[in-house]
């Protein structure tokens, strides 16, 4: 009983001690930085919420889910900026959630020690993926807690076989895969899994039908209520001829280099995945695999559904950019991340037994080659746009331009720290743990800086102020956008800050009855015939809201 107090005890210590760090560092922030994304969920909330919806014809749609999630804050709070706090707040809490999900995987159905799983559990939870994201309105807030939540109950589906405890397993399997599904349809692949999985041990006679039927009737619903709240917000935000990225990009990977692209990503990406976990994600696979016939024991099963999961992200992620426009998508990491904090909680817990794994030179070599293959793809061609660090927030080195050097350095970097894993785990797996935290806490502390504080300094300079007074002030109730003087901040960010006012699209003349619009500085000049007296500019971009007056008349 008292084993159990403590550990209960350090959970509960733990997923403070992370919530209250992340909420802490969120406390700069005062609105969206990243459009259209974090506008596409935040507008979203509100359509759900039942007030007007956001303006986004010119995005891709972004599904509900996370939506979903948001949707209770923005429908009771009115301000904009304590609203968008609120949301940061609950990305805290969802991020905290990973470590106590953690510990129930490894200790309950991993087999893994007590004070192993809470280490291994918090070095999951600590990534600093996941750090930097909570700082945004993204989706990616949700699916690391339900990637856990789903391989707890896959986990738990499986070990409970015909016993009556199967039936609230599989309404927990049920509802986290669909809850993914819903999220975003990268998540396909959890679907596919779960519904392969379950018919498989259905035809083999490994669990009863009540339990078969409950997955699979839930994960149904789910799809159905996704496609209807879908429909839903691309009839009230997006317009019918709503872009769809998936089909975008399938057809850019059926033509021309698009294969070898999508080749050349998944190389790329499995590298960043290896880098950025400091060699516990290949440590986790090399857990697996060395078991032989012993990894279908029941308790290696649970790794083997996350490195199946793994793999089958990685060649979605990889597909999904078979035209590079940028650097990092040669890297990107923002879409396998999710499964990071549980690699890295397998990884950490086979340390002890890391000997019978790898041998180091072999390892070494083998990573060598692997970096240099890497470098080799990025000198080949030119992304000629700057480097997204918010893509791939847990390399452990400086972003710049992504070039060889910077590549090199990170492998350097992931490797040393690797090393030193490796050299404490076996027998001082409390150093290992601190050493781990410790690289976490450098690579998170660089991607706070960089993109985050940077992000919100070059969206929300000094003496920036938001347009609500003013819409306020005149009773806004209906705005027009000049797509003559289109800007992402100024399209996406600014309609945050005015949450009772509608707004409409235009190039060229607005409408005659148009009061009200968002221009650039030299719209009176533009148009003369529409005397207009400035109300707010934006600070830092060229995004004037202009009052107009009657159109004269003649000419």
């Amino acid at each position: 009983m008292a084993a159990a107090a403590s550990v209960r005890n350090r959970l509960l210590l733990g997923t403070a001690l992370l919530f209250v760090f992340r909420f802490a560092i969120s406390l700069v922030r005062t609105g969206p930085v990243l459009v259209a994304d974090e506008m596409g969920y935040l507008g979203n909330a509100r359509t759900i919420a039942g007030q007007l919806p956001a303006q986004m014809e010119l995005a891709p749609f972004y599904r509900g889910g996370y939506s979903l999630l948001l949707a209770p804050i923005v429908g009771v709070v009115s301000d904009p900026e304590i609203a968008y706090r609120l949301a940061l707040a609950l990305n805290a809490l969802l991020a905290a959630l990973v470590f106590p999900l953690l510990y129930l995987l490894l200790e309950r159905f991993a087999g893994v020690d007590r004070r192993v799983a809470l280490w291994a559990a918090f070095a999951g939870a600590a990534f600093p993926a996941v750090t930097v994201l909570s700082q945004v309105a993204m989706s990616e807030n949700a699916l690391y807690p339900l990637v856990c939540a789903w391989l707890l109950c896959f986990a738990g589906f499986l070990a409970a076989g015909e016993r009556r405890s199967s039936l609230l397993w599989a309404c927990g399997l049920g509802a986290s895969t669909g809850g993914l599904w819903a999220v975003h349809n990268r998540m396909l692949v959890a679907v596919a899994i779960t519904v392969l999985a379950v018919l498989w041990l259905a035809a083999r006679r490994r669990v009863d039908r009540g339990p078969v039927g409950i997955v699979l009737g839930l994960i149904a619903l789910a799809i159905l209520g996704t496609h209807l709240l879908d429909e839903h917000l691309i009839g009230e935000s997006y317009g019918p001829a709503a872009e769809s990225e998936a089909s975008n990009r399938l057809d850019a990977l059926s033509h021309g280099h698009g294969p070898l692209t999508a080749l050349a990503n998944l190389i790329g990406q499995s590298w960043y995945l290896l880098v950025a976990t400091f060699g516990l994600a290949a440590l986790a696979a090399a857990d697996f695999f060395s078991r032989g016939r012993a990894a279908l024991a029941p308790r290696q099963r649970p790794l083997g559904v996350l490195l199946l999961f793994t793999a089958l992200l990685l060649l979605v992620s990889a597909a999904a950019f078979p035209e590079r426009t940028r650097p990092d998508m040669l890297i990107y990491g923002r879409y396998t991340e999710v499964v990071a904090p549980a690699l890295i909680a397998f990884g950490f817990a086979a340390l002890p037994r890391w000997r019978s794994l790898l041998r180091p030179l072999p390892w070494l070599l083998g990573y060598a080659a692997f970096t240099a293959l890497v470098v080799l793809i990025r000198v080949s061609v030119d992304d000629p746009e700057a480097a997204n660090r918010w893509n791939i927030s847990a390399l452990p080195f400086v972003t710049v331009q992504l070039g060889p050097a910077v590549l090199l350095g990170a492998a350097l970097v992931a490797a040393a720290g690797a090393v030193l894993l490796l050299r404490l785990g076996p027998s001082r797996p409390s150093a290992a743990f601190a050493s781990m935290i410790a690289l976490f806490l450098a690579v998170t502390a660089y991607g706070v800086w960089n993109p985050v504080r940077s992000s919100q300094r070059a969206v929300y300079p000094s003496g920036w102020s938001s347009p609500q007074a003013a819409v306020d002030r005149e009773g806004i109730k209906t705005l027009g956008y000049d797509l003559g003087a289109y800007d992402t901040i100024g399209l996406y960010a600014t309609q945050w800050y005015t949450p009772e006012t509608s707004w409409t699209l235009f190039e060229g003349e607005p409408a005659a009855k148009t009061r009200f619009v968002i221009g650039s500085q030299d719209w009176p000049a533009e148009h003369p015939r529409r005397p207009a007296t400035e109300l707010w500019r934006d600070e830092g971009r060229d995004q004037v809201l202009w009052r107009l007056g009657p159109r004269e008349r003649g000419g």
